[in-house]
């Protein structure tokens, strides 16, 4: 097999992993703050003239680092002020937009001294994180966030932005994050299982977070135990991120390869043992883990059918899967076919 590793087929399978977990977590938590917040509504109501000019201020101001020290200004004098809500929404939605890694860390860090209530400060930590995450800063990201979990050790948000990040970080073969991760991750999928729904959702966009979001936790889940050497767990992570999601190939050529990679090591135990009983028996072991190993790249090839970014590792797949099936079918490819087909509805959603 030309994909010699299961290290070489995370480097050329994971990055194509269409759904990014951390940003779907932000899209739908920032979703969910704005349809509760009531935006829109006036402020000038019960506000002072003062106030109001405040206010105005940092409307009309088009510089974010403007608007940050009118808001500072404002919230320092006005610490209650009907405005609040929608000046540090807008706020954060600005800086969330920045294209610019070092200033939207900057500001960010600004906008945590001036909003200082606990959900604002929840509210902005994920923005910090993804500015540190592209400024390639990850020790900042993750000092950032585990400080904010000391305290806040159910923030859905920041622990899934947080093993996100680590599991870039050990996809680029950096370690350093590993336990970390894997920790947040478990909590995560704790807290998405016990139906802790976060504070600031409704429940239609809890349901939609949970649909989406844990499959890809389990599957992110799958990739760090893998790269941490636990085969186990990460053939569990994946089982279970292939049982919510069933037509997402990723986990479907992540454990095709590891089932791969199983068979080549009793393959070559099989080879290394003396004639005699024990090995025939061995073989009947080798050839069972063969046909698992079959069954998972038909199964694979079917998922992954259509998408053009798996394609590198889908025809390696095809090239092994008709191997291997002719070398257990007497060099025939009859029924092959039939068998990717069994699995082409199963993978539709």
């Amino acid at each position: 097999m030309k994909i010699k590793s299961l290290t070489s087929l995370v480097v050329l399978v994971s990055a194509m992993v269409a759904i990014s977990v951390a940003a779907f977590s932000n899209d739908t938590a920032f979703s969910a703050r704005a349809q509760g917040r009531g935006e829109g509504r006036p402020g000038g109501q019960n506000m002072s003239p003062e106030e109001q000019n405040l206010a105005k201020g940092i409307m009309t101001a088009a510089d974010p680092a403007v608007k940050l020290k009118a808001a500072a200004e404002l919230i320092k004098k006005y610490p209650k002020t009907a405005v609040r809500p929608r000046v540090a929404q807008g706020l954060l939605d600005q800086i969330r937009g920045m294209t610019d890694a070092s200033q939207k860390a900057n500001l960010a860090q600004e906008y945590q001294k001036i909003f200082d209530q606990p959900s604002e400060q929840e509210s902005i930590m994920p923005v910090l994180i993804d500015a540190y995450a592209a400024a390639n800063q990850p020790d900042q990201a993750f000092a950032k966030g585990s400080e904010f979990l000391s305290h806040n050790p159910d923030s859905l948000n920041v622990l899934v932005d947080l093993m996100s990040l680590g599991t870039d970080q050990a996809k680029k073969q950096n370690p350093k994050f590993l336990s970390q991760s894997l920790q947040y991750g478990a909590h995560a999928i704790e807290l998405i299982e016990a139906d802790k729904k976060p504070a600031n959702m409704d429940d239609a966009a809890w349901k939609q977070y949970k649909t989406i979001l844990l499959p890809n936790v389990y599957q992110s889940m799958g990739l760090l135990n893998l790269i941490k050497g636990n085969q186990a767990e990460a053939k569990a992570r994946f089982m279970k991120a292939s049982e919510l999601a069933p037509s997402d190939a990723f986990n479907f050529l992540m454990l095709a390869g590891m089932l791969n990679e199983e068979y080549q090591n009793e393959a070559k135990h099989y080879q290394s043992m003396p004639a005699g009983q024990a090995k025939n028996d061995e073989l009947k072991k080798a050839q069972a883990m063969l046909d698992a190993v079959i069954d998972a790249y038909a199964h694979a090839i079917a998922a992954s059918e259509g998408n053009a970014n798996m394609q590198q590792v889908r025809m390696q797949y095809l090239h092994d899967l008709e191997a291997y099936y002719r070398y257990r079918h007497n060099n025939s490819t009859e029924g092959m076919q039939q068998l990717i087909d069994k699995y082409k509805s199963a993978a539709k959603p």
